[in-house]
């Protein structure tokens, strides 16, 4: 029989192998509520909303090949009756909680599928849907060597968000988002569909780029794979919104 310590040591082991610890930060000077919705073939996570105030952090547990996304809301409250909402990236559920309903877009999305192909963590951040809330992934341990990458999209891109894109508040105006050319102009060119519906012929744009040269390292269009999706194995991951 294996000793106790033996014992614990392979429970461990293998909770360590099965789960993943996902962390969120929030260092803007607001007050953000994540959303997290999980992928058709995933359980949903223990908390799938919950707020976030400036320089509180909270950890989720993931489990085993859990795939999915998490976005930012901001902006938010709750009304006489008990409705909750915000004016970014609402989930539409009148609660924190967005269960199964993802974020309205524009949104920045952070998306994860655990333990795939050859065991692999991938990892992306996306500006398909738009932009709202700046943030970064940091894998914490992992490896192989070579990979585990940091990624993200520290930069306000509201700021400098073209007038066409601009996403506004609809209680004071201010740009609260910046929506993709997709969302904006729903086109087969800007939505890669239609005769633009493969890597071949849905190429990048002016909008796309201009998401692109303010955040490198984030999708920028939906075939933008070869500078965005990052890889690790046996890592957990801190989520940062506003890391600058």
């Amino acid at each position: 029989m294996a000793s106790p310590t033996l014992f614990f040591a392979i429970v461990l082991l293998i909770q360590g192998v099965s789960s993943t610890t996902f962390t969120f930060t929030n260092n803007c000077p607001y007050t953000v509520w994540p959303g997290a919705i999980s992928g058709a073939s995933s359980p949903l996570l223990p908390s799938t909303g919950f707020e976030l105030q400036q320089g509180a952090s909270q950890s989720l547990q993931a489990p085993s090949q859990w795939s999915g996304r998490m976005w930012a809301r901001y902006q938010c409250s709750t009304d006489s009756s008990g409705r909750f909402s915000c004016e970014s990236g609402d989930c539409g559920t009148g609660q924190i909680a967005c269960g199964s309903s993802g974020g309205a877009p524009p949104t920045t999305l952070v998306e994860f599928t655990l333990q795939g192909s050859g065991g692999q963590d991938f990892y992306d951040i996306s500006n398909v849907d738009g932009f709202n809330v700046p943030v970064s992934v940091a894998p914490q341990g992992g490896g192989p060597p070579g990979s585990c990458s940091s990624t993200a999209c520290a930069a306000n891109i509201d700021g400098e968000c073209p007038q066409e894109l601009q996403y506004t508040s609809p209680s004071n105006g201010a740009v609260i988002g910046c929506k993709s050319a997709c969302l904006a102009f729903n086109t087969d060119q800007y939505c890669c569909r239609g005769a633009f519906g493969s890597p071949s012929t849905c190429k990048p744009t002016n909008y796309s780029q201009f998401f692109k040269n303010a955040c490198p390292q984030a999708y920028s269009y939906a075939y933008d794979d070869s500078s965005s999706t990052f890889t690790c194995t046996g890592a957990n991951y801190l989520i940062t919104y506003c890391p600058n």
